[in-house]
């Protein structure tokens, strides 16, 4: 028998996003490449800052989901580099229109972060139509052999 999986929250990020550079048309539907503008990272495991710099390669398809391509560079309170790679689909779903994405962040050897280059990294995404702006929330969960996922009710994106 497999072992249980369990999901533990690590960080939760409130990304600043820039106005969308729409490229149109292409053949699975209609690119937008969406810049990331800055944001801010808090959590048991990771609290920094989300760089202006890099973007999300975002497809609006036929039935109006979307897949996520960001990629993107955090910098750690303690002034580490972490890459981003964040993938998924945005879609409506219950309770509302949610993104659920899998991701990989790269450390730099000799940090404390390196064993986020072996993590099994999964996130969830919604959109915040702020009054200064459009961000973006997420929550990074580590995907954990032998752990108790959280109870469903906290299993989500909570204000960062």
């Amino acid at each position: 028998m497999n072992p249980v999986l369990g999901l533990r929250s690590i960080a939760r990020l409130r990304v600043e996003i820039g106005e969308f550079l729409e490229v149109g048309p292409v053949p699975n539907g209609r690119r937008r490449v969406i810049p990331i503008s800055g944001g801010r990272v808090e959590g048991s495991e990771l609290r920094g800052t989300v760089l202006a710099l890099g973007a999300d390669w975002n497809l609006v398809r036929a039935d109006e989901s979307e897949t996520v391509s960001a990629h993107y560079v955090i910098r750690t309170d303690d002034e580490v580099l972490l890459s981003v790679q964040n993938d998924g689909v945005i879609a409506d779903r219950l309770p509302g229109r949610l993104g659920i994405t899998s991701l990989r962040i790269e450390a730099p050897a000799g940090s404390r972060y390196t064993w986020l280059n072996d993590a099994t990294l999964v996130g969830s995404l919604t959109v915040d139509p702020a009054p200064t702006g459009i961000a973006v929330l997420l929550e990074y969960w580590v995907v954990e052999v032998g752990a108790e996922a959280e109870p469903r009710s906290t299993v989500g994106v909570r204000d960062a």
